[in-house]
């Protein structure tokens, strides 16, 4: 009886999806000031966010992701969150940066198990001058970074998830804004920007390359036929030294015993005097 297609996997292949974890902080007005929101601590002095994001034009996260815990600090009441729908962020008030562990769990029909990921909270200003300045003006510090999520040989299930054209949509809906902003997410023609070439709905390489077409699976194996072939020239040119240095050292070997100890042991004085007068 086959497997169900939840659970098979699909051989010999990998897809990766890119995701963004990061975090923002913004300075609080001090105590006193009448904009400052009420009921947060008076040493409190940043409005913060911690987050997990899909980078712009990107198929949609909940794809493939359920739902993300954040682990931040004990002292705050009920510090694991689960946000099991978008966004994934957690927002809080407080005046020190710290490490804040995240686990993505994945949907049902991925069998995979959740993995982790950590964020520092930097709450402080960092990085070159020119950057601390504008942090400074504007009161707000970003930091993130992005992370490559693989999935190998997934299921039949998260593979046909994967590559289905229903992980864009969410890009066709009206954009905040009104109509000049959902016109600006989309390319002529009415399609959604998605960072694939002539809109390429599949998360495999293309087979065939071409002006538009950076990456192909015909020029992965041109790339990959290039370097056995200079694997193989290499490997030559070792095994020819190799020979005649064996060559060289038998040889080297005959001379010895045809001279003999005796006969070797003049010849190393007499060039060693003949070095002496050259001096």
């Amino acid at each position: 009886m086959p497997a169900p297609a939840a659970n098979k996997r699909v051989k010999n292949k990998r897809i990766s999806r890119n995701i963004i974890i990061g975090s923002e902080a913004y300075t609080l007005p001090p105590l006193g000031d009448p904009s400052r929101p009420k009921g947060i601590p008076d040493d409190h002095t940043k409005r913060w966010t911690v987050y997990v994001r899909q980078p712009q034009g990107d198929p949609s996260l909940t794809t493939w992701l359920n739902k993300v815990q954040f682990k931040i600090f004990n002292t705050y009441e009920n510090p694991l969150r689960t946000c099991e729908n978008p966004p994934f962020e957690v927002t809080e008030t407080g005046w020190g940066g710290f490490n804040i562990d995240i686990r993505l769990h994945f949907q049902p029909l991925s069998g995979e198990k959740a993995q982790y990921r950590q964020h520092f909270l930097q709450l402080e200003k960092y990085g070159d001058e020119k950057q601390q300045a504008t942090q400074e003006a504007s009161g707000l510090v970003r930091a993130e970074f992005l992370e490559v999520v693989q999935f190998n040989e997934p299921t039949e299930a998260l593979f046909e998830a994967l590559t289905s054209e229903d992980q864009w949509h969410y890009l066709q809906m009206p954009a905040k804004g009104g109509k000049k902003a959902a016109m600006m997410a989309a390319q002529m023609g009415g399609r959604p920007k998605r960072g694939y070439p002539n809109g390429e709905r599949s998360a495999q390489l293309p087979d065939k390359g071409g002006d538009d077409v950076p990456f192909s699976q015909e020029q992965e194996q041109a790339l990959i036929q290039s370097i056995r072939e200079k694997i193989g020239v290499v490997e030559r040119e070792l095994e020819e030294e190799t020979k005649r240095r064996d060559q060289t050292e038998k040889r080297l070997k005959g001379l010895r015993a045809e001279l003999g100890h005796e006969a070797a042991q003049q010849a190393a004085q007499q060039a060693s005097g003949d070095r002496s007068r050259r001096r």
